[in-house]
């Protein structure tokens, strides 16, 4: 896919759905080349995301009471410079879009400079609380949602890259209390983290690619253990007891988009 940056600074922050805040890149949140890491861009866009859906009053706050939630199914990440510790990054979103029960949020990710290093579009669907499955939209949902929405920035493959090799485990990992969100299963950030943990050549830690397009097929439980599988750019975390998939994704090494 083919990253049309001019396209994506000239956007217009939709004045009656788009949200911006700016982040400061802190000591914890960098890796050993003294650069911010992917999951903490992504945690950033994650508290984005929240605060944008506040101001259609689609937020956790407006949904729990229902017994539903948005829960992300996809990501995909572009980045060409990871600041370094302690620089601000402005981060902006907005409704990009529904299609199929699958609504999309983009992101722009801007520099202290004003250059844009980094874009994203995440889709989301309803969850059912009780039921811990996907959930029908109530109609009040599809009426909070902006018409029009915002533009979307990039157009992402509609199914995202897949192996047809099988994938080897390289790691085992036991879900943890602290790795639960408040939805009561494992944050997606933190599979983020567990799956750039082996991203890199020789099955080394990676959290600073070009690119990544993760998908979030179900949801993972306290105490499950998982398998981590990679290889040649494809990775997967499954569940040990059944070998079902519940995290797929395609990881771009290197960083050669990077600002000149």
């Amino acid at each position: 896919m083919t990253i049309d940056w001019d396209h994506i600074a000239k956007a217009t922050l939709p004045a009656h759905c788009g949200w911006r805040g700016t982040y400061r890149v802190r000591y914890s949140e960098i890796g050993e080349n003294g650069k911010v890491m992917m999951p903490a861009l992504a945690d950033y866009m994650q508290d984005a995301a929240g605060w944008g859906a506040r101001i259609l009053k689609l937020a956790y706050d407006d949904t729990v009471d229902q017994g539903i939630a948005w829960v992300l199914a996809r990501m995909v990440i572009y980045i060409r410079d990871y600041p370094g510790n302690g620089e601000d990054i402005l981060v902006e979103t907005w409704p990009s879009g529904v299609s199929r029960r699958v609504a999309t949020r983009d992101f722009r990710l801007t520099n202290a400079k004003g250059d844009v290093i980094g874009v994203a579009q995440s889709y989301w669907v309803m969850f059912d609380l009780r039921e811990r499955r996907a959930a029908q939209w109530p109609d009040w949902i599809e009426e909070r949602l902006p018409n029009p929405p915002g533009p979307k920035l990039i157009e992402p493959p509609l199914r995202p890259a897949t192996s047809t090799d099988p994938l080897p485990a390289i790691d085992t990992i036991k879900a943890r209390p602290s790795d639960l969100d408040l939805y009561g299963h494992v944050n997606n950030v933190r599979l983020m983290q567990w799956v750039l943990g082996a991203a890199g050549s020789n099955n080394r830690p990676d959290f600073h690619p070009e690119s990544l397009d993760i998908q979030f097929r179900t949801e993972c439980r306290v105490h499950e253990r998982v398998e981590l599988r990679h290889a040649n750019g494809f990775a997967a975390v499954s569940r040990e007891e059944d070998g079902t998939d519940l995290v797929r994704a395609h990881i771009v090494p290197g960083n050669r988009l990077a600002l000149a």
